[in-house]
């Protein structure tokens, strides 16, 4: 099993969403707002409060967690389709995955991802 975690532009979520949706083979995705930098950097700023001295770039990560044999073309759909040709794309990785467990079935690894 794999673990794809994908930081991508907020407005392509939609765009990634029915993608991903359009395979029936495709178990799901959460998606989380988030903030960070890449080579853009990070724009301080002069507030007093620690945590808001610096502007961070809003972000969407995309966590899919998927069978080996789904990874590769999972990848390449996210990467394709929230690809705009401009810097601050995102990112996507490929993690292994030890273990998945379904909670509501019981179900183990491949059959949880279903």
């Amino acid at each position: 099993m794999k673990f794809i975690v994908a930081i991508v532009r907020p407005f392509k979520v939609t765009e990634i969403v029915d993608a991903m949706a359009a395979d029936p083979a495709f178990p799901g995705m959460t998606v989380i707002e988030c903030r960070g930098f890449g080579r853009e950097k990070a724009r301080a700023h002069g507030q007093a409060d620690q945590e808001s001295t610096h502007d961070f770039v809003g972000g969407q990560m995309i966590l899919v967690a998927v069978p080996e044999a789904n990874a590769a073309d999972v990848a390449r759909r996210l990467t394709k389709v929230a690809h705009t040709g401009r810097p601050g794309d995102g990112k996507v990785f490929v993690l292994p995955l030890e273990a998945a467990f379904r909670i509501a079935s019981g179900a183990v690894d491949d059959e949880a991802l279903r």
